[in-house]
C-alpha cells in the first residue's frame, strides 16, 4: 500500500467498508477468497499472496 501510496480508504469499495478493511489490516480478520480476488485484481497481482 506504502509503495503505491494507497490509504485504508481506498480499499473500502473493495472489501466492503471501513471496519472491514481495518480489521483485514490490523490482523482481526481474515480475508475472503472473494476479497483476496478483488485485491488481486485492485493490485495486479495473483490472488494467493493475500490468502
Amino acid at each position: 500500500m506504502e509503495q503505491r501510496d494507497i490509504t485504508e480508504s481506498d480499499l473500502v469499495g473493495i472489501l466492503g467498508s471501513q471496519a472491514v478493511v481495518s480489521a483485514v489490516i490490523n490482523g482481526q480478520q481474515e480475508i475472503s477468497k472473494a476479497q483476496a480476488q478483488a485485491l488481486g485484481e485492485f493490485f495486479r497481482v495473483d490472488c494467493d499472496l493475500f490468502i
